[in-house]
């Protein structure tokens, strides 16, 4: 009997060290499991977050060519218009601070922002499929047509009205691609400026005889009695302005859309909107 309750205890003892072991390899396994799922959300968290690059730590860098009012403009040193208010809301959400290098030239900003010279373009840039094998676009955050501004008073019928006559455009704009496109098979010369202003003073001096630009900045400049100028065609071509960033920092294009709609969310993109060019469309 003892040797039966001897045997019977140790088969009692054999099942709780297999049970106690069994039982410590459940706990392994959900240790294991709950540190494996730990690491594949930091990891899933870590690769969510965009990466990018700066010229500058701590500082967003702005590339423009600050003459296309009231989108940017210079009121004397100082930057000012929709983009660079909507900028520096971005620049702010992302915890950076912004700043804006002198005017650059507009046809010239793609290759700069590639060579480095700034982290992002913000001057009214119309997004399109040749500029995209150029850059890396943001999110779209303004939509504009083009128009064509003449001296106050003068009629436009169409294409031919052009003939023999000079057209102004400001040079590497989707103005200049229209206005190529459209009046220059009619007959017309197309003369680009480096400058939008540069255009529109050769308009007043009777240099040429219109100029092709963006409808949103040739609206706020007719403005001005003083410039004796109209616009005598709205143009429908549906475009979009976006953020450039260069072709190898589309971590930066993804962070700045982050922003953007966190801008938007808040009713701040609204607030800018309505400062610098009316009502927002419904």
């Amino acid at each position: 009997m003892r040797k039966a309750r001897r045997f019977a205890g140790l088969l009692l003892a054999a099942g709780l060290v297999v049970a106690l072991v069994a039982l410590a390899g459940c706990g392994g396994s959900q240790s294991q499991s709950s540190s494996t799922s730990s690491s594949t959300t930091a990891s899933t968290t870590a690769s969510a977050a965009p990466t990018y690059k700066l010229v500058t730590p701590g500082e967003l860098s702005v590339g423009s060519d600050l003459d296309y009012p009231p989108m940017e403009k210079l009121d004397g040193t100082t930057p000012v218009g929709f983009d660079v208010d909507l900028m520096t809301a971005i620049a702010k959400e992302m915890g950076l601070k912004v700043n804006y290098l002198p005017p650059q030239v507009f046809k010239e900003l793609l290759a700069s922002v590639n060579a480095g010279k700034f982290d992002v373009v913000a001057s009214s840039l119309t997004i399109n499929d040749e500029r995209k094998n150029l850059i890396v676009f943001t999110d779209p955050y303004f939509d504009s047509n083009q128009s064509i501004a003449m001296k106050a008073g003068s009629t436009y019928s169409g294409p031919s009205d052009f003939k023999g006559k000079k057209v102004g455009v400001q040079a590497g704009t989707t103005g200049e691609q229209w206005a190529t496109e459209n009046l220059k098979p009619a007959g017309a010369t197309i003369v680009p400026f480096d400058g939008t202003s540069q255009a529109f003073a050769a308009l007043q001096a009777g240099s040429v005889a219109a100029v092709v630009n963006d409808l949103p900045v040739t609206a706020d400049l007719v403005k001005d009695p003083s410039k004796k100028l109209a616009i005598v065609k709205q143009i429908p071509t549906g475009e979009q302005y976006g953020f450039a960033v260069a072709k190898n920092n589309p971590g930066l294009a993804a962070a700045i859309n982050v922003a953007l709609a966190k801008v938007k969310a808040s009713g701040e993109y609204k607030t800018i909107y309505e400062k610098w060019i009316g009502p927002m469309p419904q």
